[in-house]
């Protein structure tokens, strides 16, 4: 029982997380074919495209005013006092499951918001075998030292998921 106590206070699931206006805004931004993907190749994450929006104290150029005044939005809701990251994954359908991870690995406490895009069957899995299911416009806000992993989804050909790693006041 100590242990899913201890579980609930480090992982949070949040339905309906953006206005629906400002939910639709930030998908018909992402899900366009304007919107430039990466293929990094990373090591445990086969297959993923992704974009890269803020880093290293910055948005990246193809960051829209639209799509800056939504984060600055997001980032207020989760009580955010400085961003570390915020990336777009766009992970095809079947592709195979990430390695396990953690985002980052800090002395400071900070923490992960899953924002998930679009409903299907992938969902994120925690090494403790939780999972929260890929959800139009819910939220899983975790501390960033959790063990995790992306599962794809098989009933729709891209799942999409906002990263936003960050400092909560």
């Amino acid at each position: 029982m100590k242990q899913l106590k201890l579980w609930k206070k480090k992982m949070q699931l949040t339905s309906q997380f953006l206005k629906p206006t400002t939910f639709r805004e930030l998908v018909k931004e992402i899900d366009n074919v304007q919107f430039p993907w990466f293929y990094p190749e990373s090591p445990g994450e086969p297959l993923q495209h992704v974009h890269l929006l803020f880093y290293d104290h910055k948005f990246s150029p193809h960051v829209t005013p639209k799509l800056n005044r939504i984060f600055q939005v997001a980032c207020k809701q989760l009580n955010a006092i400085a961003i570390l990251r915020i990336k777009v994954n766009a992970t095809p359908r079947n592709a195979p499951e990430q390695g396990w991870h953690t985002d980052w690995q800090l002395s400071t406490p900070s923490k992960t918001c899953v924002l998930y895009l679009n409903d299907n069957d992938g969902y994120t899995e925690f090494k403790n075998g939780q999972k929260s299911y890929s959800i139009s416009n819910n939220a899983c806000i975790f501390d960033t030292n959790l063990e995790h992993r992306g599962v794809p989804a098989t009933d729709v050909d891209r799942r999409f998921v906002v990263n936003i790693n960050y400092f909560e006041k």
